[in-house]
């Protein structure tokens, strides 16, 4: 018996061991109404303005190539493969020109993200076995993404789901709560109590370079 549990002790040890070591994506920042030009390629389109956030909360780099973005409407046909790797800690975005391009690539609808305006749910997938994993999902509202609102984490990766309303102020009583900040592509949430609200000109300043 003495033996027995030395072993088991040891197996206890080690899965303890790989689950610390095994880093976690979670979708952060969602922007499914835009009214902005947020890829900068000098027009505003609704298709190729929208965007996903993604983080990686965990202590170890990801390989993004297990991972597929998706909407309600999709499923597990994914919009979108991921490429490349993330860092501990980094965010990535993904705007729906980004996601049109693959598609072109690789012989699929080019319908971008296709997040409606009206709700929606947001898939993270990791893929490896026979069926998909949902890493992680977020469902939202209209009012959550009405022109130029994001729905984000805040805190950065693993707070609760908020409004960022900078560009549009949000004057409903239905939750997630409103910050007065505004959205923030491809940059870590940086969104202290708001004493005003921003424009789309001075978040790019505040992150340019």
């Amino acid at each position: 018996m003495k033996y027995v549990a030395v072993f088991l002790s040891a197996i206890f040890c080690v899965m303890m061991l790989a689950t610390a070591s095994v880093a976690q994506v979670h979708l952060n920042e969602i922007l499914a109404d835009p009214g902005t030009d947020w890829n900068g390629d000098g027009t505003v389109d609704s298709k190729l303005d929208e965007w996903v956030e993604i983080v990686n909360i965990g202590t170890s780099p990801v390989d993004l190539s297990k991972f597929r973005i998706s909407d309600a409407s999709a499923g597990t046909a994914f919009r979108f493969a991921m490429t490349g790797s993330l860092a501990p800690g980094e965010v990535k975005v993904y705007f729906g020109s980004d996601v049109v391009a693959w598609q072109a690539a690789n012989g699929v609808s080019t319908l971008g993200l296709s997040l409606n305006n009206s709700g929606d749910t947001v898939f993270l997938y990791e893929v490896g076995g026979a069926d998909p994993d949902i890493a992680d999902s977020r469902t939202y509202a209209t009012a959550e993404v009405l022109d130029d609102r994001s729905n984000g984490r805040m805190p950065n990766g693993t707070g609760d789901w908020v409004i960022f309303d900078g560009l549009n102020p949000y004057k409903g009583a239905q939750p997630p709560n409103p910050t007065g900040c505004a959205p923030s592509p491809g940059a870590a949430t940086q969104c202290p109590t708001p004493t005003h609200s921003s424009t789309w000109g001075t978040v790019k300043a505040l992150y340019k370079g």
